[in-house]
C-alpha cells in the first residue's frame, strides 16, 4: 500500500526523530517530480524572460559602401551569355506589402557565406563552370581534396557545394563571394530544389483528382477514389498511370519572382512558394527558355554586380510597383438607363 508523500521539509523532520531513511529518496521523488505540462510559475518565468531569448531585432542600414576585392569588370551579354546560379537556404515564408497596399506571399532564402571555390575552364576540365559552397561545415566532416579546396579559395569550410555551367564570360575568380545583389528585383528566376516527403497518398493530393461525387447525388464510398484505370478492349492497366502512392522527396523545379533583397544579411524575398523543409538547399538561378523572355525589359549585371567606386547602393531594394492602382476597380451602375 502506498504511503503518502511527504514534503522536503517533513521529511528532514523526520530523519531528525531517527526515522529509517530507506525510503525516503521515494517519497520525496513523488513528492519532487513534474508533470507533462509546465506549471504556472514556468508560464510566467518564461514570459518574463521572453525579451531576453530572442535576439534583438537587427538594425539595417539603409545604405552601404560595396567593395570590389576581385578587381571584377562588367561586361556585355553576347548571344550565349549564360551567368552563374547561386545556393541559398530557405528560411521559411511571410507575408510583404507593395506600395499600393497588395499583399505578397514570399518566401525568404538565404545567401549565407556564399563564395566562388574553383572555376572550371575548357583547358584544364573540358567545361565551363563555377563551383560555389554555401553555409558552413565543420572541417573534420570534410576529405583532403575538398580542404585543399578550401584553402586554395581562402574560405572556410562550407557545408554544401554545387556547380553551376556558365559561359567563358561570365567566370569569376575563385574566393569571390556572390550577394543578393546577383539578381534584379522585379526578375524571374528558376528556384530548383527537393520537395517535402509526404508517405503514401492517394491520387486526390498525389495527382490533383477531383475524386467522386456526394452522397447525395448517388456516390457511395467512392469520394476520393481514383475510378477507372484502364479500358476494357486494352485489358490492362498502361505504363505511367496515375495512381496512388509514394509521394516522396522529388526534384522539383519552380518558377519564382524577385520581390525584394536585402543586400546586408544576403536575403531574397521570392514570391510563391518553393520546394523544400525550411533550412534545405535550394539553386536559383537566372530563368530560361519562354520564361526568360519576361526579363528582356531588365538589365541583368553580367558576369554578377559590380560595384562602382566611392558610390552607396541602397541595402534594402523592392521591385517597382505597378503604375494603375490595382484596387480602382470601374464604377458598376446599380441599374441600367433604361430601366
Amino acid at each position: 500500500m502506498w504511503r503518502r508523500a511527504l514534503t522536503p521539509h517533513k521529511a528532514l523532520s523526520a530523519l531528525g526523530r531517527g526515522l529509517s531513511d530507506s525510503w525516503l529518496p521515494v517519497q520525496v521523488f513523488r513528492e519532487s517530480r513534474r508533470g507533462f505540462y509546465a506549471s504556472k510559475w514556468q508560464k510566467r518565468l518564461g514570459h518574463l524572460l521572453e525579451g531576453r531569448r530572442r535576439p534583438p531585432a537587427p538594425e539595417i542600414p539603409e545604405k552601404e559602401a560595396v567593395s570590389n576585392a576581385f578587381n571584377i569588370k562588367p561586361c556585355k551579354p553576347v548571344l550565349g551569355s549564360k551567368r552563374s546560379g547561386v545556393l541559398a537556404y530557405k528560411i521559411g515564408c511571410m507575408s510583404l506589402w507593395d506600395e499600393w497596399g497588395v499583399k505578397h506571399m514570399v518566401t525568404v532564402c538565404q545567401l549565407d557565406r556564399l563564395h566562388v571555390l574553383q572555376a572550371m575552364t575548357l583547358q584544364k576540365n573540358g567545361y565551363e563552370a563555377l563551383q560555389l559552397g554555401l553555409g558552413y561545415r565543420s572541417i573534420h566532416r570534410h576529405s583532403r581534396t575538398e580542404i585543399g579546396t578550401f584553402i586554395k579559395a581562402g574560405v572556410g569550410p562550407k557545408h554544401h557545394m554545387a556547380e553551376f555551367r556558365v559561359s567563358s564570360d561570365c567566370l569569376l575568380p575563385a574566393g569571390h563571394q556572390l550577394s543578393a545583389r546577383h539578381f534584379v528585383p522585379g526578375q524571374w528566376v528558376f528556384v530548383s530544389g527537393w520537395s517535402k516527403a509526404k508517405g503514401f497518398q492517394g491520387v486526390m493530393k498525389r495527382w490533383g483528382f477531383a475524386g467522386g461525387g456526394s452522397d447525395k447525388h448517388g456516390h457511395k464510398k467512392s469520394h476520393r477514389s481514383a475510378g477507372s484505370v484502364g479500358q476494357r478492349g486494352a485489358g490492362k492497366v498502361w505504363v505511367g498511370k496515375k495512381m496512388a502512392g509514394h509521394m516522396g522527396p522529388d526534384p522539383r523545379c519552380v518558377n519564382a519572382k524577385v520581390f525584394r533583397i536585402e543586400s546586408s544579411r544576403n536575403l531574397l524575398f521570392l514570391k510563391g512558394a518553393l520546394p523544400g523543409y525550411k533550412g534545405s538547399v535550394v539553386k536559383i538561378s537566372d530563368a530560361r527558355g519562354k520564361t526568360a523572355l519576361k526579363n528582356n525589359h531588365i538589365r541583368l549585371p553580367y558576369p554578377t554586380f559590380v560595384p562602382m567606386p566611392d558610390v552607396e547602393y541602397p541595402v534594402t531594394v523592392q521591385e517597382p510597383p505597378q503604375e494603375k492602382d490595382p484596387f480602382l476597380y470601374p464604377e458598376q451602375p446599380l441599374y441600367q438607363p433604361n430601366d
